[in-house]
């Protein structure tokens, strides 16, 4: 039986087409894709799953950490450092809203033998990268940089909500997931997640749809 690492990389690596609502005609009245912080909704209709191929313990066969993405806008992984960008990705300039899901193996000793599946919780770091921003901006790049006709840029730090973990932990959820090999496009996941901010805000989110995989 195939581990889901094996699943993982016999999927193609992509950072397009992997909102759920894609088709214009079939978005709901009310979107359901998207986090909730003090009564407001803030809408995330795109998912990327990354998978850290850095293996601390590569006799076990399995990364050391999972990170889980949402976002109103388009990711593009920048290992290429893009005209001379820095950081892990680049976003398309219409995102304003963000989430940053980090699963680390430490944290959750069950991922030492398998992927994150179905019908479990996990604990989201609250160390290493989780965040969630609220109407944020991002700044285009000089030169412009288009991918597939879409313009990407970098994160403004200076605008926008920040929230990061405050004393409780935070966790993740994942109802289903369907990782199809043969159909990468057709790729589901339907989670829950929460989230105390450090003002002790609760923020809960949830997202169902298809998802891009990056391979990092």
């Amino acid at each position: 039986m195939k581990t889901i690492k094996t699943l993982l990389v016999l999927l193609i690596i992509t950072a397009f087409s992997c909102d759920n609502n894609d088709d214009a005609q079939t978005d709901p009245v009310t979107p359901t894709d998207g986090f909730t912080h003090n009564s407001v909704f803030y809408e995330t209709a795109n998912a990327y799953f990354e998978i850290d191929e850095d293996d601390d313990s590569p006799s076990d066969g399995f990364p050391d950490n999972y990170s889980f993405f949402f976002s109103n806008g388009r990711m593009f992984d920048n290992d290429a450092n893009v005209n001379g960008s820095s950081g892990d990705f680049l976003f398309s300039l219409n995102t304003t809203n963000w989430v940053f899901l980090n699963i680390e193996v430490s944290d959750n000793p069950s991922l030492a033998n398998t992927g994150p599946s179905a019908g479990n919780t996990y604990v989201v770091s609250s160390i290493n990268d989780t965040v969630i921003i609220e109407n944020g901006q991002i700044d285009a790049l000089t030169p412009s940089y288009f991918n597939n006709s879409i313009e990407f840029g970098t994160g403004n730090e200076n605008v926008g909500i920040v929230n990061t973990p405050g004393t409780q932990g935070s966790s993740i959820t994942i109802n289903a997931i369907n990782l199809d090999a043969n159909n990468p496009a057709a790729s589901t996941i339907d989670v829950d997640y929460t989230m105390m901010n450090q003002n002790g805000e609760i923020i809960t989110g949830h997202y169902e749809g298809t998802f891009g995989v990056i391979l990092d």
